[in-house]
């Protein structure tokens, strides 16, 4: 019997005994029957549901239903599979067997054995293999080629050359020629990639030209000689280009006119490479990635991008957007799916080539609410180590540890978001993570508290970059442009003043931030399917910012519909008394009355009891221009509505 074709009765066979709900069960159905009947190369599907609906454990039960049949028995024809995943974990969960073994002994009982089911785990532990960077890869390249399934990173698969990527998707089976013919990316490939380029890269291939090259190739000279001379060339081009303006920054499209390829001949320049690829590797594992980025730098030109930074340092590259495509073998023999939670928000996935399969129906309501606190969290404002960022990070922390303090049969362990610049001023808290270092973890889903502060933005030219790697017109149109106009093009575009591209790059921004949003709200305990305990998120942002309002309109937008509850607050009291102080007076007046009354406030000791008198006299003021003060300043209102005791025209410091 014929056991090639896979059936949602063998996948089921596999699937843990973890008593889903109906929804997910339905998850695994239909996206099975999406996997194994659509056929159409033409486009990349991806498969857009929420975080935690069982996306790894589809994955692993597939692999295990490519191997064998609903009644662990062989497959007659193996049906190939390549999964590429963008986490090292994850490789190494998805290729171990053990657990999956232990779960289906438990579930078998003494049948496991005696009716042959273990058979199928040593069968599956055999048929699987892991494409890893610690081991040398062309002995890897050969082993593959007896086994059904490959697992590799997403990047490796996007640094293999188009040669050695084919051989991924062919393998022998029992002398038997056949396909891996299914594709599945875990979380997002890189449909485009933005290469940069700088003295660093040119240095490390130069290297590994000298020690991975040795004496016996032939050639090795005229490789070695030929590369210095274009690294030469090309430093010597961004020195000159980086004085073309005295701005810190300068951006300008870029080619040197005189060359087209990096070497005289650079036909036997990279038959030396290719057929040297194995110890030119180990040296540098991006050298072929790079070296063709090079000549594609030398035949059509690039970015010049130098930022100069404020304390002396500066930061120089080359700058080229290069479409992935051919990556996914469009209307060929293969079919390309990807699992992405957020890939209906992402704009990387405006593509023509992209359909995206919607996963809404799958949701159910989630017992969250999101409370948003008012204040400026920018990444310059939090981390530029002046006084006023301690303020800012203090008041969060005391925030956080008063609302933690007032919890009564809740949990309260909390995990903090933050720039990575912040971890050590956090470093009281037991559960820290940072701004994409969490996408794809699921080390935090026991917890219910979650501490957002700021988000996670890039510069312009990040999300300009991004937008041409889906519109590759876009950036084929930098070539036509003079040095010039490229330079006052770039200028609008990193300060956003460019009109016709300033609403691009704000739905750019905005569409990237509340996708890693998405992705880092469900490492809590909203990502297990079953959970119904409150899960609470405070975020930290000036929601009155026009950028962030629009932010946060987002944000409701997409989880009002599941039942999420918002919350919105003002700024903590003690940083508009920061502000109050850090006012400049007008001229000839050395503070305000609003700085001599938080200042005395500041000056007295905590829980003292005093009389208005008193602060008048010591500050100089008169009961007039206190009331004044009181009813045009908000904050020292609020301060005296804090402060107010129950005995009449006493007040105590808080």
């Amino acid at each position: 019997m014929n056991k090639s074709k896979l059936t949602y009765e063998d996948f089921k066979t596999y699937l843990p005994d973890y008593n889903f709900e109906d929804k997910q069960l339905m998850f695994f159905e239909e996206t099975f029957e999406t996997i194994i009947h659509n056929k159409d190369t033409s486009k990349v599907t991806c498969i857009a549901d929420r975080p935690g609906i069982g996306k790894s454990t589809f994955i692993k039960s597939f692999m295990h239903c490519c191997i064998g049949d609903f009644f662990y028995c062989g497959r007659h024809e193996p049906q190939g599979l390549v999964v590429v995943t963008d986490s090292i974990k994850r490789l190494e969960e998805l290729s171990n067997g053990e657990k999956d073994r232990k779960n289906a002994e438990k579930y078998w009982g003494e049948v496991f054995e005696s009716f042959g089911f273990s058979n199928h785990y040593k069968n599956f532990e055999n048929s699987v293999i892991v494409l890893r960077s610690d081991t040398p890869f062309m002995e890897q390249l050969i082993k593959q080629h007896y086994k059904p399934i490959v697992l590799l990173s997403t990047q490796r698969y996007f640094m293999l050359s188009e040669s050695i990527r084919e051989q991924l998707f062919s393998f022998s089976y029992k002398k038997q020629p056949l396909k891996r013919d299914i594709v599945i990316f875990d979380e997002c490939p890189y449909f485009s990639e933005t290469i940069n380029i700088n003295s660093v890269n040119l240095t490390r291939i130069e290297s590994a030209l000298y020690e991975g090259l040795s004496n016996e190739v032939e050639n090795k000279d005229y490789v070695i000689k030929e590369f210095k001379t274009f690294k030469d060339r090309l430093l010597d081009q961004m020195d000159n280009k980086e004085n073309l303006s005295e701005d810190l920054n300068v951006i300008l499209y870029w080619k040197d006119e005189r060359y087209s390829t990096i070497t005289p001949n650079d036909t036997l320049f990279f038959k030396v490479i290719t057929e040297n690829m194995e110890p030119l590797s180990k040296q540098y594992n991006a050298i072929l990635k790079d070296l063709m980025c090079l000549q594609k730098i030398a035949k059509d030109g690039a970015i010049f991008h130098s930022i100069k930074k404020k304390h002396g340092n500066y930061e120089r590259s080359l700058v080229m957007v290069i479409d992935n495509r051919d990556y996914f073998y469009l209307n060929q023999d293969k079919k390309f799916f990807v699992f992405d939670a957020t890939a209906d928000i992402d704009p990387r996935y405006d593509l023509d080539y992209v359909e995206i399969v919607d996963g809404k129906k799958y949701n159910i309501p989630l017992n969250m609410t999101i409370t948003n606190v008012k204040m400026s969290t920018s990444k310059n404002a939090l981390c530029n180590g002046k006084k006023s960022s301690f303020n800012t990070t203090n008041a969060i922390i005391e925030y956080i540890r008063n609302k933690l303090k007032h919890y009564i049969g809740r949990p309260k362990d909390i995990l903090i978001v933050l720039y990575s610049d912040l971890i050590k001023r956090f470093k009281d808290f037991k559960y820290i993570g940072y701004f994409g270092n969490l996408r794809g973890f699921n080390d935090f889903k026991d917890l219910y508290n979650m501490a957002y502060i700021g988000m996670n933005r890039f510069p312009n030219m990040a999300y300009f970059y991004m937008y041409c790697g889906s519109h590759m017109e876009i950036y084929q149109r930098l070539s036509e442009m003079t040095e010039q106009e490229s330079m006052d093009f770039f200028d609008g575009i990193s300060k956003n003043h460019n009109k016709e591209y300033q609403y691009i790059i704000t739905q750019t921004m905005l569409r990237c931030i509340l996708a890693d949003f998405e992705q880092n709200i469900f490492r809590l305990a909203i990502r297990n399917y079953k959970n119904t305990e409150k899960v609470q998120i405070w975020t930290f942002y000036n929601v009155d910012d026009d950028l962030y309002g629009e932010l946060s309109s987002m944000i409701e937008d997409r989880y009002k519909a599941v039942g999420t509850n918002f919350e919105y607050e003002d700024t903590p009291l003690s940083l508009k008394i920061d502000k109050v102080k850090d006012r400049k007076p007008p001229d000839g007046k050395k503070m305000t009355n609003a700085q001599k009354i938080v200042n005395w406030c500041d000056s007295q000791t905590t829980g003292k009891l005093f009389k208005l008198n008193e602060l008048l006299s010591d500050t100089g003021l008169n009961n007039d221009s206190f009331k004044d003060t009181k009813k045009s300043n908000q904050t020292v209102r609020l301060l005296f509505e804090q402060m107010q005791t129950d005995k009449k025209g006493y007040y105590r410091i808080s």
